[in-house]
């Protein structure tokens, strides 16, 4: 059995810091030996664009059950060259925005929103019995809860992305981000989260959802 890592022990200030690359240092820790934001942040894209693209040419890399295992392999294989804790669930509370500790779910309760998810989605027969504003409604709906759920340490928006990508591709489905600014997506789940307002989302998702599927 390995000995725990540093952000897996220890009270929620010792993980926090354990998965950084330094105790006064704000970069997580990495593969690829970055020690400043920037760097980190265009490495990282550069290797996820890669690993987006070789999921979305050979799909059967990640068994899609859109359930958390999903999420995990899905958040695994799109990381799995930049950080050792990818796939892996968190261990520590995240705040965005207002600095509100409960801004996304504590890191032991995450299944709960996650398993909500699962439910809606096995109810509709994977989207297929949506359409129009009903499909809209339901995708901005799971997107916000799924976005509550915030179940890695970075790098939730990309892989919740790539997961409704596959899901709506169920139902020859596709969602192009190209068609919004990415600011916009992230003051509707802002606004979705912290005022239970989802008409905001509602219209991204209109904005960017189309008849293409990626997968």
């Amino acid at each position: 059995m390995s000995d725990p890592r540093p952000w897996e022990v220890g009270d929620h200030e010792a993980r926090w810091i354990g998965y950084l690359i330094a105790p006064d240092s704000i970069v997580l820790r990495n593969k690829i030996g970055a020690t400043a934001v920037d760097e980190l942040r265009v490495a990282e894209n550069d290797l996820v664009e890669a690993r987006v693209a070789e999921l979305r040419s050979q799909p059967e890399l990640v068994q899609r059950t859109y359930d958390l295992t999903h999420l995990r392999k899905l958040h695994h294989h799109l990381f799995q060259d930049v950080y050792e804790w990818a796939g892996d669930l968190r261990t520590v509370g995240i705040a965005k925005g207002d600095g509100d500790d409960n801004s996304f779910i504590p890191p032991l309760e995450i299944d709960r929103p996650v398993l909500h998810v699962v439910s809606r989605i096995a109810e509709s027969n994977l989207l297929r019995s949506l359409s129009g504003d009903a499909l809209v409604g339901e995708v901005a709906y799971l997107y916000d809860y799924l976005n509550f759920a915030h179940p890695f340490r970075e790098g939730n928006g990309r892989t919740q992305r790539e997961y409704f990508a596959q899901l709506l591709a169920e139902s020859s489905h596709g969602l192009d981000w190209t068609a919004i600014e990415m600011a916009d997506l992230h003051s509707a789940c802002h606004v979705a989260r912290t005022e239970d307002d989802t008409e905001p989302l509602r219209a991204v998702i209109s904005a960017v959802i189309t008849d293409t599927p990626v997968y």
